[in-house]
């Protein structure tokens, strides 16, 4: 009988927050050096957290990240920043990012990602660019699956990206 309650439990997914290579444009690496993105430590983990309330997170019981999930965010700002820029790609930019809150919410409709943002020049040290920027993105569809949640969490941070570009490219 326990043998039958362990065959049920469902295999953890470990989701990506970077999407397919096909479905990324190639790219070069540029001179601009994403720095590792800072979260609240309640997100510095595995766990994929959903708000469940408006004071409460749940955590994914069969899903984890792949990857901690600042390392996961440097490294997709950091291929977006450089598959996006077309002007000043050889500028020696710092791009330092610190997120307030990235997770869905509890409607389950949108994923929400708040964060402060500076890029600067480091021969000068002079900021170039700098945002509080708030970011919304639709899940798509009222399911909290792993992989549909990874999707829209990942198109989030490369908004953020397009964002940076945008401001400081």
């Amino acid at each position: 009988m326990a043998l039958g309650a362990c065959a049920s439990v469902p295999p953890v997914q470990h989701v990506l927050l970077s999407p397919p290579r096909d479905e990324r444009a190639a790219t070069r690496a540029s001179d601009w050096d994403v720095r590792r993105v800072r979260v609240p430590e309640y997100l510095d983990n595995y766990d994929i957290q959903v708000r469940s309330d408006a004071y409460v997170l749940t955590r994914l019981p069969d899903a984890k990240w792949a990857e901690r999930l600042p390392v996961a965010m440097t490294r997709l700002l950091q291929q977006t920043i450089d598959e996006k820029l077309v002007n000043k790609r050889d500028q020696p930019y710092q791009v330092d990012v610190d997120v307030d809150m990235f997770e869905p919410q509890a409607a389950g409709e949108e994923v929400v990602l708040s964060a402060r943002w500076e890029v600067t020049d480091t021969d000068s040290g002079t900021v170039v660019a700098r945002d509080n920027t708030r970011l919304t993105q639709p899940i798509g569809g009222s399911e909290r699956k792993p992989a549909v949640i990874g999707r829209a969490m990942s198109e989030a941070v490369r908004e953020l990206a397009f964002r940076i570009v945008a401001q400081a490219g």
